[in-house]
């Protein structure tokens, strides 16, 4: 179950696309906090998330850009 913007619970299947992405990364750093492991993060179609939950490791987005026609990176 995931949590909803109006704070009710939404079974995982039916949640849009960036809820289930930060659910995963909660995911993620409940297993590396229990593990003791951190390692980076690829984040898959993050063009359709406004705001990630925070994770205490590297993490890197990848975006679709239709403007784009290269590879292009960026350093925060």
């Amino acid at each position: 179950m995931i949590p909803a913007a109006d704070g009710r619970m939404v079974p995982y299947t039916f949640a849009n696309n960036a809820a289930r992405i930060n659910a995963g990364l909660e995911i993620i750093a409940t297993l590396s906090d229990h593990w003791g492991i951190k390692m980076p993060v690829f984040i898959d179609n993050a063009e359709s998330v406004t705001h990630l939950t925070e994770a205490d490791t590297q993490t890197i987005r990848l975006v679709v850009s239709e403007p784009d026609k290269k590879l292009r990176l960026e350093l925060n």
